[in-house]
This record gives C-alpha cells, structure tokens and sequence, in this order.
C-alpha cells in the first residue's frame, strides 16, 4: 500500500519528539591577510594554488608566513541553494530527534 508523503510526515512526526529542518545555503567567507601578503595571495588565487579558505591558511603556512588571518562569514549574502546547484544532492532535510532522516529533496 503507498502512502502519500504528507501522511507519511505526519506518522513520523508522531514518532519523534523534536523535528529538524535544515536548508543548504550558500555564502561568502572572508578572509583578511597582512597588506605585505596580499600580491603573494592574489598571484596563488590566480594560478589556482588557492581555492578556499582552509588552502590560503595551509599556503600560507607552507610559504613560512604564520600569520594570525582573520575569518569572517558574510551574513548579508545568504542565499538558498537549489538542488541542481548542489550536483543533484539534497539541499533540505527532514530530521527526526533521534537525527534519522525522514525526508530529502535530492539524493
């Protein structure tokens, strides 16, 4: 017998005393180095040396720079991500208290 996804839903909800919905955004990460780095790092984002946060801090560290890099992330620019943009992934969960996922938008 199917069942439709609604009451579905509602069955586990019975089940679980709290529920979780998580959404994927997508944001900006901001990363603030010494003025004396800054053609030395835009010369390794260029070539592709650096491509996330975490390369810039292991560059640096590589080249003998252990500077203290200041992290922030953007709030302002939060913004959904689609299921497509996520390579077919899910991009919302559904998750019961026991963290079993109940339901998902992709694979």
């Amino acid at each position: 017998m199917a069942y439709s996804y609604c009451y579905m839903l509602f069955i586990n909800r019975l089940k679980v005393n709290i529920m979780k919905f998580d959404f994927k955004i997508t944001t900006w990460e901001r990363v603030e180095v010494p003025t004396h780095l800054e053609d030395l790092v835009c010369d390794a984002i260029k070539k592709g040396v650096i491509d996330s946060s975490n390369s810039l801090h292991d560059f640096l560290s590589e080249n003998g720079h252990e500077v203290d890099t200041e992290y922030s992330i953007i709030q302002e620019v939060e913004e959904q991500m689609s299921v497509e943009e996520n390579g077919g992934s899910s991009t919302i969960e559904v998750l019961g208290d026991n963290g079993n996922n109940i339901w998902q938008n992709g694979e």
